[in-house]
């Protein structure tokens, strides 16, 4: 594959033979959804996606950077660099962190992406003033998916948290093989038996993705400034439930004898379709598109990695009419897509395509949404971290960590993502919006279109 995506070679930096640091993981081929997303990247829309910890109580800068570096050492695709073999496909070989870049001012950590950082590198930025903390991480998808982003912040807060305790030895985490990283390709459709209704299925996902165009959230003519720009990789917005409105939104899904996750991508179902209800893009229909976790059993002793692929649920507008024949024909493909094979048939297709790079490059390169909208749910992530609790909040040395949330990535007319993370208690949905298309004023109309979507059916009851 001698032939190059435009949009993957402004990202890709050789090495000369002294820079590459001793491995014996390194060299490694990108896999198919490594590269899909290296070829994704744009300047106005990068293949990265925030995390985001806010913090009280006393902060240790040395801890950190000894904790940082360790946790570094455990995940070695965070610092990799990218090259290209003799035939051209790119390939990931040894690096070295990119430094953390320090501020004195909390609300200043805002993980404006540097130019000058290699692709793929994890950036991290710590904001501080006299009770704030706020740890800032840009993770690029090229490297790691969510639950592989959420794998290393744990990890660096265990690490942080045995850094402060003076206590000999490594930290207490739970072991892990970086040899299975040369495997984190090993789920794919194609290296299992696979049946004729396998082929059929990735075959139709990939023709409905390329010739079935979905809906785009409208702007309702309404253009933001022009000097707007989706720079900023941690510019979204977050709105947190009460303790009363996350146990009412579970209360109702029992009653309804459906899951929490069921409900909410119902109620953005609803709040889409009502969002563009009286514009053109109301005849298309809203599709949906979901991170799908592909880990076997053994991958769960993986470094962070990409090991996932994407699900798509598809609704037009006359199925959001009925509420509740909306909500069990969602939960019934949800179920589907748990127990079945269907995260892997966007990924078997990915592979078809990548055979062609040009064909990859044309499909990448058309103002062609392959979703409406994005919807994550990265459940109860900072729930399960190995760290004490205090006041109901998890903590690492004297720090306190008051939140924890994140944001997906944004393409071209696929303007809106929106995360659901739980943690103590509480869930908080982030969204994040193309600033292309929607100014401040719009992006808070679309995060309080979808509470308001949620506090109906809560006090609906239905």
């Amino acid at each position: 594959m001698q032939n190059k995506s435009s949009h993957a070679q402004h990202s890709v930096s050789a090495l000369s033979a002294d820079e590459k640091p001793p491995d014996s993981l390194f060299p490694q081929r990108l896999t198919p959804f490594e590269f899909y997303f290296l070829a994704e990247d744009r300047p106005d829309y990068p293949s990265v996606f925030p995390i985001r910890l806010e913090c009280r109580g006393r902060f240790d800068r040395e801890a950190f950077e000894r904790a940082f570096k360790l946790a570094h050492e455990r995940h070695p695709f965070l610092s990799a660099r990218i090259d290209r073999d003799r035939k051209g496909w790119p390939i990931w070989v040894a690096g070295d962190p990119a430094p953390i870049c320090w501020t004195n001012d909390s609300a200043s950590s805002n993980g404006e992406l540097a130019p000058s950082t290699p692709p793929a590198r994890l950036q991290a930025y710590v904001g501080q003033d006299a009770d704030k903390t706020v740890l800032s991480f840009v993770f690029h998808h090229v490297a790691v998916d969510g639950m592989g982003a959420f794998q290393f912040v744990s990890d660096l807060m265990v690490a942080y948290a045995h850094e402060c305790s003076g206590d000999a030895g490594p930290p207490p985490w739970r072991l892990l093989n970086r040899e299975l990283l040369r495997d984190r390709d090993g789920h794919t459709l194609l290296n299992r038996r696979i049946k004729l209704i396998d082929l059929i299925r990735a075959a139709r996902l990939s023709l409905r993705l390329q010739f079935r165009r979905p809906a785009v959230v409208s702007e309702h003519d309404k253009r933001p400034p022009a000097g707007d720009h989706a720079g900023s990789a941690l510019d979204f917005l977050i709105h947190t439930l009460t303790e009363h409105e996350t146990a009412e939104l579970a209360r109702v899904a029992r009653k309804l004898s459906v899951r929490v996750h069921d409900l909410l991508i119902r109620d953005y179902f609803l709040m889409l379709e009502r969002w563009n209800r009286g514009t053109s893009e109301s005849r298309r229909p809203i599709r949906i598109c979901m991170p799908a976790n592909l880990r076997r059993k053994k991958d769960y002793r993986m470094p962070a990695a990409n090991v996932f692929s994407f699900a798509f649920l598809t609704r037009r507008s006359g199925d959001c009419e009925d509420r509740a024949r909306l909500l069990e024909s969602i939960r019934g493909e949800m179920a589907a897509i748990k127990r079945g094979k269907w995260g892997l048939y966007y990924e078997a297709g990915l592979r078809f395509f990548c055979l062609w790079p040009s064909l990859l490059r044309w499909s990448l390169n058309r103002k062609w949404p392959f979703a409406t909208a994005v919807f994550s749910n990265l459940n109860a992530g900072f729930d399960h971290v190995p760290l004490p609790w205090r006041d109901g909040r998890r903590t690492a040395g004297e720090l306190v960590v008051e939140s924890g949330y994140g944001a997906g990535p944004i393409r071209p007319e696929t303007r809106v993502a929106v995360a659901i993370h739980s943690y103590a208690g509480r869930m908080s949905i982030s969204v994040r919006c193309d600033q292309h298309a929607f100014g401040p004023q719009q992006q808070r109309a679309i995060l309080q279109a979808y509470l308001d979507q949620l506090k109906t059916t809560t006090d609906s009851e239905s």
